[in-house]
């Protein structure tokens, strides 16, 4: 389908020409992160935990949170997996990124049958729940026969079964679409891994404007509409898949250029097989090679507890509040309002702050946001609007820190490997926080969870700030030693120097010679070593 020739006059091209030609760039991630951070919105986004509710009224809070930890722990299990079936897939492509698109577009596709699958019982539903008069007039409504109707219990498995795929799709989708990203700043001229956050920025709009359209659109024509938008968010993806391709294969710089196209079938079993050369235990023993990495992962953890239970069932205390379907729309809206600026000087703040301060932003941010929750009273959804603003410094902050250490610590060519363990660690406390975090709700209130939660990221915080501290003593006294060094090799370079311009300091003139070349081969080999 690509022929070697026109692969090759990527970079073999005629330098005249090159000069007098300006070389067509492929286009940005940014492309892909649009639509399907839309899609995602939609199909697995904040409108998740009332869309189940309003499936059935037997889904309640500790059941949606059950339902949804089911859901997460299935993401935590697999998200290594789909990390590294995407850069196995990518390292027999033909075409440069073919193979990690390949990966996400099939979990696209799954997604999106398994959020549709949701309203074939909707249909067919025996609500016990609801008298008799009731159910025969929502039977008459739906003209649903009564020997297709299925009790409670089977429905609820079919819901958790949906969710599930939709975990097996984000695992396909999440990690290739992370490492694909990182890949490609990595092989551009002009940019780096550190203009990740840039690129995430546009999927950051995108996630808004479908919430706030998922939201208007529940308001005016019910949930029903969510269907609708999958479908069209879902072929957004493809389309822009095709078009990403397409900017890949007329690329004229030469940084997509395939090894891959000049190699045999042996050299395929070959990049296939070191893919295998490092396990999954062993790259993740590298993300926490020291107390720093681990106190690093260990917050990374309890920060995913406390954000899963933000994301995933404020909407509900919300609806306590007095919120209405479009407001929690545009609360999500105020969420990225600061997503935006903080992924575009992600790189300056990386540069500045490295990725632990960044982490320790975040959560404090985010401390700070669900404090707030416990104080709002009802009807004051105004005051939500304000602190879901700090939600774009807690995700914003938490991902560029995270991605980047990731990203730091893991050998070339398992970038989505290692982003999908990240994805793993992240999930593990995801599950850990819904399952929690449902049942804290129902029983205590939202009030309590929050406090609860806002706590246990807090502790996550003294550790991580504790790891800090030591880490940056360590780099001080490092630098105090290099420094001592460095004077002390300069007062030696002086003494030889002092002692090559003494005449009277060497029987002859070989000697003054060798002592001069043994002066320069340390001043080289210093200037090596610094």
């Amino acid at each position: 389908m690509f022929p070697n020739e026109y692969q090759n006059s990527h970079v073999q091209g005629d330098s005249a020409h090159s000069q007098n030609k300006t070389n067509i760039e492929a286009f940005r991630p940014r492309l892909l992160f649009c639509p399907l951070f839309a899609w995602n919105a939609i199909t697995g986004g904040k409108f998740i935990s009332i869309f189940l509710q309003d499936l059935s009224p037997n889904f309640s809070e500790g059941i949606i949170g059950l339902t949804l930890s089911v859901q997460y722990a299935v993401v935590a299990i697999l998200a290594g997996w789909g990390g590294r079936l995407a850069d196995m897939e990518e390292s027999q492509a033909i075409l440069w990124g073919s193979g990690r698109l390949k990966v996400m577009c099939w979990g696209v596709l799954i997604g999106t049958l398994a959020f549709l699958g949701h309203g074939l019982p909707q249909m067919v539903r025996l609500d016990d729940t609801l008298p008799d008069a009731d159910v025969t007039s929502r039977r008459k409504l739906e003209a649903v026969d009564d020997n297709t109707i299925f009790p409670w219990h089977l429905e609820l498995a079919w819901h958790i079964t949906m969710r599930i795929l939709w975990a097996v799709a984000f695992v396909l989708t999440a990690p290739a679409m992370d490492g694909l990203a990182l890949a490609h700043l990595d092989a551009i001229d002009g940019a780096s891994q550190l203009d990740f956050g840039k690129e995430r920025m546009y999927g950051a709009i995108w996630w808004g404007l479908g919430s706030l359209a998922a939201g208007i659109g529940i308001d005016y024509c019910g949930f029903g509409f969510m269907y609708g938008m999958a479908v069209v968010f879902a072929f957004l993806v493809y389309f822009a898949v095709c078009v990403y391709l397409w900017g890949v294969y007329r690329d004229t710089t030469g940084s997509f250029s395939l090894r891959a196209l000049e190699f045999d079938d042996d050299s395929f079993t070959n990049s296939h097989a070191t893919i295998e050369k490092i396990g999954t235990k062993d790259l993740f023993l590298m993300l926490c090679p020291s107390c720093y990495g681990s106190a690093l992962i260990l917050f990374v953890f309890t920060f995913s507890i406390g954000l899963a239970i933000v994301d995933n069932l404020a909407f509900i205390f919300f609806q306590w509040l007095g919120s209405s379907n479009s407001m929690d729309g545009w609360t999500v809206v105020f969420t990225v309002i600061l997503e935006l600026p903080l992924f575009y000087s992600s790189p300056m703040l990386l540069k500045r702050h490295g990725p632990g301060k960044l982490l320790l932003i975040a959560g404090t941010a985010y401390v700070i946001r669900v404090i707030g929750y416990t104080v709002i009273p009802e009807g004051k959804m105004w005051i939500i609007l304000i602190l879901e603003i700090l939600h774009g410094i807690s995700y914003a902050c938490s991902k560029t820190g995270s991605v980047e250490y990731i990203a730091r610590a893991t050998p070339k060519g398992y970038d989505a490997s290692a982003q999908g363990l990240l994805f793993a660690i992240r999930f593990f406390g995801v599950v850990v926080g819904l399952a929690a975090g449902g049942w804290a709700q129902e029983n205590f209130g939202g009030r309590v969870m929050y406090f609860t939660s806002g706590c246990l990221v807090f502790v996550g915080m003294v550790i991580l700030s504790l790891a800090e501290l030591c880490r940056d003593q360590k780099n001080t006294e490092s630098h105090a030693k290099e420094k001592s060094d460095y004077q002390e090799s300069s007062s030696l370079l002086e003494k030889s120097e002092s002692a090559c311009s003494s005449a009277s300091g060497f029987a002859d003139k070989s000697t003054e010679t060798w002592v001069r070349n043994l002066k320069y081969d340390s001043l080289n080999k210093y200037v090596k070593d610094w």
